[in-house]
């Protein structure tokens, strides 16, 4: 009978550590993940701040490729933004 009641005090000593490193894993496991959505947030705001310094810089390669051109080539290449707005657009209401 003695026996049983200390394989029955391992067990329960041995189910309370598991439940005490369940708790730990569990908390561990919140905080990664909460730290998993904050990475997935800054990474989405720096994804959109490279696109609008890609904009950037595509007008600033226009406004240079301006300055030395006739007007008739300055129509043209505004004629040519025009028609992809036009496009972005026709693909927003898709």
């Amino acid at each position: 009978m003695k026996d049983i009641s200390i394989l029955v005090s391992g067990v329960r000593k041995k189910a309370e550590k598991l439940i005490v490193k369940h708790t730990e894993l569990s908390d561990k496991n919140e905080k990664l993940s909460n730290e998993i959505e904050k990475i997935k947030q800054e990474l989405t705001e720096k994804n959109q701040q490279v696109l609008e310094l890609n904009d950037k810089v595509k007008l600033l390669k226009i406004v240079g490729s301006v300055d030395g051109e006739s007007t008739k080539e300055v129509k043209m290449k505004i004629n040519e933004m025009v028609r992809e707005i036009d496009k972005c657009i026709a693909q927003i209401n898709r």
